[in-house]
């Protein structure tokens, strides 16, 4: 009986001291570091990721209840520019997808005139051409339907 008891003894003090030097070990290497000694820890979380770009619709410039349907949202607007107007008095150029003023038209501000003559896409010379605008449609309560178009790039000529 003595022997058992021994035996117990024994595996318990075994136990005891690998656990006393684990803990001693743990402590010394989950000590705070030194200030010489240790390096900052930022954490940097991942961007979000980046969601598939919507397909931008395309609408026939005549259909101009299914434009109107998306104002405030933006579209491209394919059709043949009827006829341009201009402004003399703000040098403000409009793009007239129709022979009424309930027709879809994009509108070319003074501010953007350069850049369209810069581009090679001098307003004038957009008359009769088929184009295609991208942009955000307005319903403006006065002019109708619009489109403004504030750089080159958001006009595509196709033929």
């Amino acid at each position: 009986m003595r022997r058992v008891f021994s035996g117990t003894a024994i595996l318990i003090l075994v136990g005891f001291l690998a656990g006393l030097s684990a803990h001693l070990l743990f402590q010394r290497w989950t000590a705070p570091p030194s200030e010489s000694q240790g390096y900052a820890v930022t954490f940097v979380p991942l961007p979000p990721p980046s969601p598939k770009p919507v397909e931008i619709p395309v609408i026939a410039a005549r259909d101009v209840e299914k434009i109107r349907a998306l104002a405030g949202s933006r579209a491209r607007i394919q059709g043949r520019v009827f006829r341009v107007g201009h402004s003399a008095k703000s040098n403000t150029y409009f793009l007239n997808f129709g022979p009424s003023r309930a027709a879809f038209t994009g509108v070319i501000f003074a501010s953007a005139v350069e850049l369209f003559e810069k581009g090679k896409l001098p307003p004038k010379g957009l008359e009769g051409r088929e184009l295609e605008v991208t942009g955000e449609i307005k319903d403006h309560p006065k002019y109708g339907v619009e489109m403004v178009l504030e750089d080159p790039s958001q006009v595509t000529v196709l033929k």
